[in-house]
């Protein structure tokens, strides 16, 4: 974890983008996530999911050697 700040936690990885976005797609899934809006391109992921009253919006994208890494949470109506 790079930074947190309320809802917005900022993440590195050494891993590639298409791996790191693949993983948070999958993860998503697996945690009862609905994915409501989705991008995933050859440099980068954005995905924005809701589960229940709450929304989130992943982002990942290139970084040096590795993946920048943002997942913001906050709540839906």
């Amino acid at each position: 974890m790079t930074s947190q700040a309320g809802g917005s936690t900022q993440l590195h990885s050494n891993d590639p983008a298409t791996k790191v976005g693949a993983f948070y797609l999958d993860a998503l899934a697996e945690q009862g996530w609905t994915t409501t809006s989705k991008y995933q391109g050859q440099h980068s992921t954005n995905v924005v999911a809701k589960r229940g009253r709450e929304g989130v919006t992943v982002q990942v994208s290139p970084s040096g050697s590795g993946s920048s890494i943002s997942v913001t949470t906050y709540p839906v109506p």
